[in-house]
């Protein structure tokens, strides 16, 4: 009677074991794509405030920001 209950208790502890390592393979995963995700976001904002700033300027009288207008060119194309 006990060797059956230990066998089936070490049976369940090992599917528990490995469901914990599946999981925690999730979570590296999840890790790298939250990272991942967080640097595009941190691309892609700065290619919008690019784009924001070359607006600016586009809507501001064209003498006084012409070097603006250059300068937020080349950053949103190096964004």
């Amino acid at each position: 009677m006990t060797d059956n209950f230990l066998q089936k208790f070490e049976e369940k502890v090992m599917v528990l074991l490995a469901e914990l390592e599946t999981v925690r393979k999730e979570v590296i995963q999840l890790r790298l794509d939250n990272a991942n995700l967080k640097s595009e976001k941190l691309n892609y904002t700065k290619k919008l405030q690019a784009l924001v700033s070359l607006f600016d300027t586009l809507n501001a009288p064209e003498q006084h920001h012409a070097h603006e207008a250059v300068n937020a060119e080349e950053e949103f194309a190096t964004a």
